[in-house]
């Protein structure tokens, strides 16, 4: 990502940031709603989706995704980005190996973070772009370290 997609990323991404549980929420409630296989890796499995937004479980785990992308986002730009990228990324990839989250799940993930976002932050079309720089280069760590089926390779 050049500066000027950095800069879009930063500034975008203070609507998020403000309420991040809420955020998280978001992102979490639409990915389980859309595909709702994704739901048995998750502890909560049991709860029914409409009450997840109110799941104290649901809501910290929702919090910590926001909260890892804040330390990614606040990296960019920063000497030592890649590596600060790198390891924080790898932690998520190694934290979610005992789950055998398959590359299929990560990219229907994918695919409703840039959605939400878009949404929320009123993305247009290079906006968009440079966030799906950045999460196509996330994702790109953790599938170093998973096979297809979630697997350690």
């Amino acid at each position: 990502m050049n500066s000027d997609e950095v800069a879009v990323i930063k500034k975008t991404w203070e609507i998020p940031v403000a309420t991040p549980t809420d955020s998280g929420t978001a992102i979490l409630v639409q990915f389980l709603k859309r595909y709702p296989s994704n739901m048995e890796k998750f502890p909560f499995r049991d709860v029914p989706v409409d009450d997840l937004v109110t799941n104290a479980r649901f809501r910290a785990h929702a919090g910590r995704i926001i909260r890892v992308f804040d330390d990614s986002i606040r990296a960019l730009g920063q000497d030592g980005e890649l590596e600060k990228l790198e390891e924080i990324w790898t932690k998520v990839a190694m934290n979610h190996i005992p789950r055998q989250i398959t590359k299929e799940s990560y990219n229907q993930l994918r695919g409703i973070i840039l959605e939400v976002l878009t949404a929320a932050c009123n993305l247009n079309e290079s906006q968009a772009e440079a966030w799906s720089k950045l999460v196509d280069h996330v994702y790109k760590i953790i599938f170093k370290f998973i096979d297809n089926d979630g697997n350690a390779v």
